[in-house]
C-alpha cells in the first residue's frame, strides 16, 4: 500500500493534485486497488500511472488469491488428518481389529465409506440381513433390542458380530440425532478376512470374549446366531 501509493503520488501529483496531492491520498487509492474494490473515485490518468495501476491490481489478486488458496488447502489437509486420526483410533479400538498392524488397519480404512443419517431415521431393522458394520464418528443411535434399549455415541461401533456370523440383525437401530457413520460392507469385510490370515483366527476368539459381557450388543447377536444354527425339531 505504501509502495504503490508513493509511486502514484510521484506520478500523478502534478496532474491531479486534488486526488494525489499527498502520499496518504495515494495510499487510499492503493488500498482500494489492492483490495480489488475499485470505487473509481480516484483513478490515474497518465499512461505510466495506468501501467502502475495494472501491476497493482495483479499484485492485489496475488495477495488475496494465493493466501486464500494456501489456507484453504491447509485447512482441508488438517481436516483429512483429523479424520484419519479419529478413524484410526476407532478401528484400533475394535476388538476384531486391535491386533492388526498399522498397514492392515490402513487397508481397512480404504474400504470404509461415509454415511449421514438424520434424527429419527432408521438405519437397520430387527430381522434384516447383516450387510454392514458401522462406526459412529459423530452423533448417537439407539438400538432397540427385545429386552432392552442401548444407546451408542461417538467413537463406538456395532454390527460386526452379526456380519461375522452372517445372521440377521437382533435390533432396530434409529438415529437419536444427526449422525455421521463409517460403513464397512459385508463383502469387503469377508474379503478382508480371507486376505488377512491372522484376522480369521482372531475373529472367533474375539467373538467369544465379547460374549462374556452380557451388556454388550454382540451378546444378543451371537446368541441369535447360535439359535439359528441349531436344527429345528
Amino acid at each position: 500500500m505504501l509502495l504503490f501509493g508513493s509511486l502514484l503520488y510521484g506520478i500523478e501529483r502534478d496532474v491531479q493534485p486534488d486526488k494525489f496531492g499527498t502520499i496518504p491520498q495515494g495510499m487510499w487509492w492503493a488500498i482500494v486497488t489492492l483490495g480489488t474494490v475499485g470505487y473509481g473515485d480516484v483513478v490515474p490518468v497518465t499512461p505510466l500511472g495506468k501501467f502502475v495501476s495494472v501491476f497493482t491490481i495483479v499484485c492485489g489478486f496475488a495477495m488475496i488469491a494465493l493466501p486464500v488458496a494456501i489456507i484453504s488447502s491447509a485447512f482441508a489437509e488438517e481436516v483429512k488428518r483429523r479424520d484419519f486420526v479419529v478413524t484410526w483410533g476407532m478401528l484400533a479400538r475394535v476388538p476384531l481389529f486391535s491386533h492388526l498392524s498399522a498397514g492392515e488397519i490402513a487397508d481397512i480404512m480404504r474400504l470404509l465409506r461415509s454415511r449421514t443419517i438424520q434424527p429419527g431415521e432408521i438405519l437397520v431393522r430387527r430381522g434384516d440381513p447383516a450387510a454392514s458394520m458401522y462406526f459412529i464418528t459423530a452423533g448417537e443411535v439407539e438400538i432397540q433390542l427385545p429386552s432392552q434399549q442401548v444407546r451408542l455415541s461417538d467413537g463406538t461401533f456395532f454390527g460386526e458380530i452379526a456380519l461375522l456370523h452372517k445372521t440377521k440383525r437382533s435390533g432396530t437401530v434409529t438415529a437419536t440425532r444427526k449422525s455421521r457413520l463409517l460403513v464397512l460392507d459385508a463383502q469387503d469385510f469377508h474379503a478382508l478376512i480371507e486376505r488377512v490370515p491372522t484376522l480369521a483366527a482372531h475373529v472367533k476368539k474375539t467373538a467369544k470374549a465379547r460374549l462374556a459381557d452380557s451388556g454388550d450388543l454382540a451378546a444378543a447377536e451371537l446368541d441369535q446366531a447360535r439359535h439359528e444354527g441349531q436344527p429345528q425339531g
